[in-house]
C-alpha cells in the first residue's frame, strides 16, 4: 500500500509544470495536503486566464509563474511533476533528472495511490466511446466507476472528493503515454493506431513506442484488449506477457482451426446482427445488436471492445445487453439529432481529420450524403477521400478556412457550395436535401477557425438543426 498523499508531501516543495484543469486539481489536492506548491507555465497568464484565476483564490498563496520557467524553481523543488502537454525531454527537465530530483506525470503519481482497478483506454480514435460504453456497462452491474478523460474529471477528484469507487476508468491521450514510467493499469485497451500529432509522433513507430508505455508493467494478471483488424497493433502487443483479447468483424474460424480453438474475445456474427464474445475455455455469449442506436463499423468496434472490458470484470451478460439497447450515444461522434421530412441528420463534429471523415462517410454506404465539411485549414490531404466522395457524397457543403481547399481537392466529384457562415451550411444542406438523405456534419478539420471546440461546433450545428 502506497504512503497516502497528504503524509508524502506534506512540506515537501512540488513544482507542478503546466496549468490545466487536471494540473490546476492536482495543484489544490496537494495544496490541501500540505504541500508548498508552485506552477511554471510557459503560456503568458492571459493564455490560461480560468485555471489561473482558481489558482490564485488558494490561501496561503501559491506561487506562479507565467510565459517562462525559471530554472532556480526546477533546481529547489524536492518533486517536479508535468501535465500531459509537457515532453518528457525539455531542458528544465533534463536538469532535474541530472539533480536526482525526480520527474513524474500528473497521472503517474496520481495513480500510485489508486488502490482499485485501473482500465486505461489508448489509441488514435474511438477512446471516448470505448470509455462510456465501459462506464455504461459496469454501472449496469452495480458497480460505481470514476471516470477521467475527454468528458470526464481530473483525476486529481478522485482525492479531492474522497470519492469511493469499485474502478478508475482512465482515458488517455498520446501525450499522457509519452509521460508514463511506471504505470500498471489492470486493463489496457488500445484501439486504434495511427500518428494523429505528427509534429510529436511523426510515425507508426514513435506512437507505438508512446503506447508500450502503457503496457511496460503489465504481467500475466493484467489483461490487454486490442483491435485484431490494426496490424500496426500487433506489433505493438508482441511479447507483453499479459493475456490478451481481441476482437475483429469477422468470425475466428474464418483464422482456422486452431486460432479459433484458442481465441479469446469478441467479433460480429449474424452478418453484424449479433455480437458474440468466447473465452479461452470455450465459454460464449452472443448478443443482439438489433437495437443499436450506434452508427458504423467503426463503432461495432467500439462496442466490441467495451464487451471484451466488461466480461473480463465481471458484468453479467444480461447488463451488457441491457446497455447495448439503450445507449444513446456519444455527443458530438456520428450523434443521430434529428429526422425531418424524411431527411436523418448527425453530428460528427468530432470527426477532425480525413481519417475520420472517411469513417464517418464509411458508416453511410446506401444513402445519398450532403456533407458539411470545413474549418480550420491544416492543408490535410483531402484528395484521398476522392473516391469515397464521388460514390457516397450527394452533395458537397463546405465552409471555414479550409473551404477552398477542400474545394480544388473534391469539388468537381460533386455538386459543391462554398459558403460563409456555419448557419448558411446547414440551412443550405436541408433545402438541398430530399427523403431518403443523410446531411453529416463531419468536418475533416479541426474548429479553431470559427468556433473555440469540437463540442461548440457540434452544439451549434444541433442548434440550428433544431431551428429547421
Amino acid at each position: 500500500m502506497s504512503k497516502p498523499l497528504n503524509t508524502l508531501y506534506s512540506g515537501k516543495k512540488v513544482l507542478i509544470m503546466g496549468l490545466g484543469k487536471s494540473t490546476l486539481a492536482l495543484a489544490k489536492l496537494l495544496h490541501s495536503r500540505g504541500a508548498i506548491v508552485r506552477v511554471s507555465e510557459t503560456n503568458p497568464k492571459d493564455n490560461v486566464a480560468e485555471p489561473s484565476k482558481e489558482l490564485a483564490l488558494l490561501k496561503p498563496e501559491v506561487e506562479a509563474e507565467y510565459g517562462k520557467h525559471t530554472p532556480q524553481w526546477f533546481s529547489e523543488a524536492d518533486t517536479v511533476v508535468v501535465s500531459s502537454g509537457v515532453r518528457m525531454d525539455t531542458k528544465p527537465l533534463d536538469e532535474a533528472r541530472a539533480k536526482g530530483i525526480p520527474v513524474v506525470s500528473d497521472i503517474e503519481l496520481l495513480s500510485r495511490e489508486i488502490e482499485v482497478p485501473i482500465v486505461a483506454i489508448a489509441g488514435s480514435t474511438g477512446k471516448t466511446s470505448v470509455a462510456f460504453l465501459v462506464r455504461a456497462f459496469l454501472e449496469a452491474g452495480k458497480k460505481t466507476v470514476f471516470y477521467s478523460g475527454d468528458h470526464g474529471e481530473p483525476l486529481a477528484n478522485l482525492f479531492v472528493k474522497n470519492l469511493k469507487v469499485d474502478y478508475v476508468l482512465l482515458e488517455m491521450s498520446a501525450y499522457q503515454l509519452d509521460n508514463l514510467q511506471k504505470f500498471r493499469p489492470q486493463i489496457a485497451v488500445l484501439t486504434a493506431l495511427q500518428p494523429p500529432y505528427p509534429e510529436r509522433f511523426p510515425s507508426v513507430d514513435a506512437y507505438g513506442g508512446v503506447m508500450q508505455k502503457l503496457l511496460a508493467g503489465l504481467d500475466d494478471k493484467c489483461a490487454i484488449v486490442y483491435n485484431f483488424r490494426d496490424g500496426n497493433l500487433k506489433g505493438v502487443v508482441a511479447g507483453n506477457p499479459a493475456p490478451k483479447w481481441v476482437y475483429r468483424r469477422k468470425d475466428p474460424a474464418g483464422l482456422g482451426e486452431e486460432v479459433a480453438k484458442v481465441y479469446k474475445g469478441s467479433w460480429l456474427a449474424s452478418s453484424g446482427r449479433e455480437l458474440a464474445w468466447k473465452d479461452a475455455k470455450g465459454d460464449k455469449a452472443v448478443f443482439s445488436l438489433r437495437n443499436l442506436k450506434l452508427f458504423g463499423l467503426h463503432n461495432r468496434d467500439n462496442l466490441m471492445a467495451a464487451v471484451n472490458t466488461a466480461k473480463l470484470l465481471g458484468v453479467s451478460n444480461e447488463a451488457i445487453q441491457k446497455v447495448i439497447d439503450v445507449f444513446p450515444g456519444v455527443p458530438h461522434r456520428l450523434e443521430f439529432v434529428k429526422k425531418k421530412g424524411g431527411v436523418r441528420l448527425f453530428n460528427d463534429s468530432r470527426a477532425t481529420t480525413v481519417d475520420t471523415l472517411r469513417l464517418a462517410l464509411d458508416s453511410f454506404p446506401f444513402e445519398p450524403i450532403i456533407l458539411i465539411a470545413g474549418g480550420r485549414d491544416a492543408q490535410a490531404d483531402f484528395v484521398s477521400l476522392a473516391e469515397v466522395v464521388k460514390t457516397r457524397v450527394k452533395t458537397l457543403v463546405l465552409v471555414g478556412e479550409a473551404k477552398e481547399h477542400i474545394n480544388r481537392c473534391l469539388g468537381d466529384l460533386s455538386e459543391t457550395f462554398l459558403v460563409g457562415t456555419f448557419e448558411e451550411a446547414v440551412l443550405l444542406s436541408y433545402q438541398k436535401s430530399r427523403e431518403g438523405d443523410i446531411i453529416l456534419l463531419a468536418p475533416g478539420c479541426e474548429s479553431y477557425d470559427m468556433f473555440v471546440s469540437y463540442e461548440e461546433r457540434g452544439n451549434y450545428f444541433k442548434k440550428y438543426v433544431e431551428e429547421i
